[in-house]
């Protein structure tokens, strides 16, 4: 659980889900669902019941607690284990998210196709520290745009993208120097591996990447 293949050379940094308040719709609907049934089940094993009520009191009882118990998983279990289920990775060479268990599902971004990382706070988000980031990304004049939502402590989440980003693309104008020799040089927009751009303007700074800590630059930061 929790693990992700890695190619030759590629590190996880930072492995969250998203913040536990996109859980809040199911806990309503837990309680919602708890306060109803209840009340039904009260009401008709009440021994006070018109004798029609009395009569049918056993179907309807079958009736409450199919209903309460399909809406209990559909509403609750399900979201919870989709959650739980759903991961998201950064690591030095890719965004990555996926399912665990079943279909993966995954959506990926390679860092050498991401032309930028914007993220994207909402008023309700904020009191939570989650927000959106957005991955702008594409090769060839396609551009494609990948929404990771509600993700958790959203701001450092955004800060480390972008550091890693800018160290694949300093790496990247390194190894096309290099290729290209002591009189050559890596032109702004040359391509570098993994079919990125070099010298592309990037952000600056890299911390050191984790293996599997939620957050490799902020250890007191718990996995969302």
């Amino acid at each position: 659980m929790g693990r992700l293949k890695l190619v030759d050379g590629e590190q996880v940094v930072v492995r969250t889900r998203a913040h536990r308040r996109t859980l809040i719709p199911a806990l309503v609907n837990l309680l919602i669902a708890a306060a109803v049934v209840s009340f039904l089940l009260g009401y008709l094993s009440r021994g006070s019941q018109p004798e029609f009520v009395r009569q049918f009191s056993g179907l309807g009882l079958f009736v409450v607690w199919s209903l309460g118990a399909l809406t209990l998983f559909f509403g609750t279990v399900r979201p919870f284990l989709q959650w739980l289920n759903r991961l998201t990775f950064l690591t030095n060479l890719r965004i990555v998210q996926k399912n665990l268990v079943g279909p993966p599902e995954p959506i990926v971004a390679p860092l050498g196709l991401i032309s930028e990382v914007q993220l994207r706070t909402r008023r309700i988000q904020s009191v939570s520290g989650a927000g959106d980031l957005i991955v702008l990304s594409g090769a060839y004049g396609q551009q494609q745009r990948t929404v990771l939502a509600d993700m958790p402590d959203a701001a450092h989440f955004h800060t480390v993208a972008a550091e890693e980003l800018g160290e694949y693309r300093r790496r990247a104008a390194e190894q096309q120097a290099s290729r290209l020799g002591p009189a050559g040089y890596a032109a702004p927009g040359g391509y570098g591996n993994h079919g990125g751009y070099a010298g592309h303007g990037g952000y600056g700074g890299r911390s050191g990447p984790g293996d599997s800590r939620p957050y490799a630059h902020d250890p007191g930061v718990r996995d969302g």
